[in-house]
């Protein structure tokens, strides 16, 4: 059953979905779980497996529900009497942890050209799933997109459903070959969760896009959601400098950072 539980949390993590186990460390006395029961809990409120039912394992379950949503492990301690906090009879106490296994990031990136190819490369090895989108086949064999998780050859809408989005580790990059198909591509990605949403291009070109959407009648936040021109002021141009100064931001929102210097005055 463990490896059962196990594979499960996988499967789940690899559809990009949080998941967590349960495991009782500890019983004493009379419980109704043994001690090195597993279970796992999932975003959807379902669960495999048991650490003996009744009310410990729903309340476990309630909180385990909680705490996918914050990401956040967490210990638990019940006193089984009935002076404790689920007033039952049986005299024991039961004691366990509960670890929340998080997806690994993703990263898409609508377009193949150059600034794409350098973007994937450094994202890969900083341990992003990285999928590619682009109806040119062409560029597929790129060196640069060895180590990518899949590339997408069609249109955005058609890429948008093969993929799963998230909003707790999805990050989504725009560098389309025209503007045309950067809205095309904004048109599905905007209906969908992510954590962050990027669009390279000129200040003239943002401005222009932003009417578009407005036209479009798309709502204020959705429009201020998109990180628009793309990326940190760092880079001199080129393009493996853009690729980082992009994956800079996205790292800077993923880990919560400011970006600002290290450096100590002194």
């Amino acid at each position: 059953m463990q490896s059962n539980i196990l594979n499960k949390i996988y499967e789940k993590n690899a559809q990009g979905q949080k998941a967590a186990l349960v495991l009782l460390t500890k019983n004493r006395g009379s419980t109704p779980g043994r001690d090195g029961s597993t279970m796992a809990v999932f975003e959807d409120g379902t669960s495999l497996g048991t650490i003996g039912g009744g009310a410990i394992e729903y309340d476990v379950t309630k909180r385990t529900i909680e705490a996918l949503e914050s990401g956040q492990d967490f210990e638990f301690d019940y006193n089984l009497s009935q002076n404790g906090e689920l007033k039952m009879a049986c005299g024991g106490d039961s004691k366990g942890v509960v670890k929340i296994f998080h997806p690994n990031n993703k990263l898409i990136i609508f377009g193949a050209g150059h600034v794409s190819q350098k973007l994937a490369r450094v994202a890969v090895l900083t341990g992003f799933d990285v999928y590619v989108t682009d109806d040119r086949q062409e560029f597929k064999e790129s060196e640069d997109f060895q180590g990518i998780k899949e590339y997408i050859t069609g249109q955005p809408e058609e890429a948008v459903e093969k993929i799963s989005f998230s909003k707790d580790n999805t990050y989504v990059v725009v560098c389309t070959r025209g503007h045309s198909k950067d809205e095309e591509v904004l048109d599905s990605v905007l209906k969908k969760d992510y954590k962050y949403l990027g669009l390279i291009g000129s200040r003239k070109k943002v401005g222009s896009m932003i009417k578009n959407l407005k036209g479009k009648g798309i709502e204020e936040d959705k429009i201020r959601s998109i990180n628009m021109p793309v990326g940190l002021r760092l880079d001199n141009g080129s393009v493996e400098e853009i690729a980082i100064s992009i994956l800079g931001e996205i790292l800077m929102i993923k880990n919560e950072k400011d970006g600002k210097q290290l450096k100590i005055d002194y």
